[in-house]
């Protein structure tokens, strides 16, 4: 037999009593032969002993000598299926008697089993059987009280087929009596005989027809105890099915009283009326009842309702409940310098789950608020992450509570236009802190501080602009990549339509962006061109358009140092990044 891991972690942690009776069950000339066969263990158990042949047993039950003899037992997996190999040999009846039991009877009877052998054998001998994974075992044998419990007092009941063979046996083996009288356990007489079979084969005790009267007198009272308990047990049960059968026809006595007297009440209210018409009245009842029946059928119904949608109460509370994880999310926005990924995620599953709530019908009845449209935009206003590519979508939102206002769903639109201000100073300080520093450059020479006052004052439309396409919306939308191509497309076609749509303060605009194959589009006095990189780049095109023109009207919108540098005496002002970025969506 071998014992897994999972059994070795078990062993590990059964009580002392469990070792020190598989010892004790080892005869001391026995543990003389395992110990000679292993010389380590021997030196560690016995060590600063002498293990006399002529007293072995002084020895081997000293406290000491226990201690260590079971903590080898306890730790080393080998030598315990060794000792247990020796203790199956020692105790092979008590084994055998539980092999003939099987598995599914022991599963049954495992507490009664338990009794019978004692917690200490019968654990042993399941594992020496390979039987501790039957259902039950283990999850029994880690309980305290399967180790401490005493035995139950129904333990006679496993033993009723075999007690009539087991007086015979006595009564033929009247040797066995003496030791029977002998035991203090009961059931557990046939291990005290184990225990001393090797003096058994040494001395013969001689039959003697007393003992015998003795264990038959125990057993006939043993007998007759069991039978009147027997009989207890099926009195009970029959007095339990005929209080059953009682209680059966109470039930059935009082439902058809109670119907009688319903049928009564509604004869007296019928005969009330000695003009009725009972035909009308037979018809009036089964209208009646048909409407009641569609009463419940509609009850169901609202009651499925209810599973599936919800109540106000429910309704009410989950959306303020989100509302007020939203508002503080909404104040993270505001006063954290960095927001964390995970809030994003649970501001967009808040925002998701809002959406479906308000989504439901009758949700007028728990908003139920004039100017609702207001604080939602300027909750998801609030709610944007403060970066340029935000920027179009809350200058949306104010055209939007713009025209709510205009057709009378939002009373009072300064809350909205207070927030996009709000937002577009947080973006704002983005944009200043993410781009760097500004440039000497159009300022001297135009008389204008500003770009705003630049293009105010009617003097840009004498200059021609050059954007390089690409690095605006990379120093914008971000440069670590963070984002997908879907929302960068659409980002780079408001982008166009924004350049579009400001082309008219320039003389001419040329917008140039990184391609896979060139292409050139005209539009009024804007002209955009995507370069096949792989064979000329957006700045190589920038650098030379700019380079060959013959004066220095020229406006350049990039931060590529590479281009500053190559053509920064060729152009009239370098515009900053960010300043033109917010100039198309101020």
């Amino acid at each position: 037999m071998e014992l897994s891991l999972k059994h070795s972690r078990f062993f590990s942690k059964l009580p002392v009593s469990f070792y020190e009776l598989v010892i004790r069950d080892i005869p001391a000339a026995a543990w003389g032969h395992i110990l000679d066969s292993d010389p380590n263990e021997k030196k560690k158990v016995l060590e600063g002993f002498s293990f006399s042949k002529g007293k072995p047993s002084e020895i081997l039950y000293r406290p000491p000598v226990m201690d260590r003899l079971r903590r080898e037992i306890q730790t080393n997996a080998i030598f315990f299926e060794k000792v247990l190999a020796r203790w199956r040999e020692e105790k092979s009846t008590a084994v055998s008697y539980l092999a003939m039991l099987g598995g599914d009877f022991i599963s049954k009877n495992l507490w009664k089993l338990r009794d019978l052998f004692g917690p200490a054998r019968f654990c042993a001998g399941l594992c020496s059987l390979g039987l501790l994974d039957l259902d039950g075992v283990s999850e029994a044998m880690e309980t305290e009280g399967f180790w401490s419990r005493p035995p139950d007092a129904a333990l006679f009941d496993i033993l009723v087929p075999t007690l009539s063979a087991w007086g015979e046996f006595i009564e033929n083996h009247p040797d066995i009596s003496a030791k029977f009288l002998e035991s203090k356990t009961g059931g557990a007489f046939l291990f005290d005989l184990e225990a001393d079979r090797a003096v058994e084969e040494e001395e013969s005790v001689p039959a003697s027809r007393g003992p015998v009267k003795k264990v038959e007198k125990k057993l006939k009272k043993v007998q007759s105890d069991l039978v009147r308990a027997t009989e207890q047990l099926v009195s009970l049960r029959a007095e339990n099915e005929d209080l059953r059968k009682r209680m059966k026809e109470c039930e059935a006595e009082f439902e058809k009283r109670l119907s009688n007297s319903i049928s009564r009440q509604r004869k007296e209210w019928f005969e009330r009326y000695h003009s009725l018409d009972r035909e009308g009245a037979v018809k009036e009842s089964e209208r009646l009842e048909s409407l009641l029946q569609r009463t419940r059928r509609a009850l169901e119904l609202q009651k499925r309702a209810d599973e599936e949608y919800g109540v106000l109460s429910d309704i009410r509370a989950k959306l303020l409940e989100i509302d007020l994880s939203l508002n503080r999310i909404e104040a993270v926005y505001a006063g954290s310098l960095v927001v964390h990924k995970e809030v994003e995620k649970v501001k967009e599953a808040l925002l998701t789950e809002k959406a479906r709530l308000l989504k439901l019908p009758g949700i007028g009845k728990i908003i139920g608020s004039e100017d609702a449209g207001a604080g939602e935009i300027v909750a998801r206003i609030n709610l944007l992450d403060p970066v340029a590519a935000n920027l179009p979508k809350i200058n949306e939102m104010l055209r939007l509570a713009g025209a709510l206002t205009e057709i009378g769903l939002i009373q009072d639109p300064s809350r909205v236009e207070e927030a996009v201000r709000h937002k577009k100073r947080q973006i704002l300080e983005r944009l200043y802190f993410q781009f760097e520093p500004k440039r000497e450059g159009y300022a001297e020479e135009t008389g204008s501080r500003h770009l705003d006052d630049f293009i105010k004052s009617g003097q840009s439309r004498r200059y021609d602009l050059f954007i390089d396409g690409y690095n605006v919306l990379l120093r914008a939308y971000g440069e670590d990549g963070n984002f997908s191509r879907r929302d960068f497309t659409k980002f780079r076609n408001r982008f166009i339509d924004a350049v579009s749509a400001k082309s008219r303060h320039f003389a001419k605009v040329c917008l140039v962006f990184d391609g896979v194959e060139e292409s050139s589009s005209v539009a009024a006095n804007l002209q955009i061109i995507y370069t096949d990189k792989a064979i000329n780049s957006a700045d190589e095109v920038l650098i030379e358009k700019i380079s060959a023109r013959k004066d220095r009207k020229v406006l350049l919108v990039t931060g590529d140092e590479g281009i500053i540098s190559s053509v920064g005496d060729r152009i009239f002002a370098l515009i900053e990044v960010a300043d033109f970025y917010m100039f198309l969506f101020e």
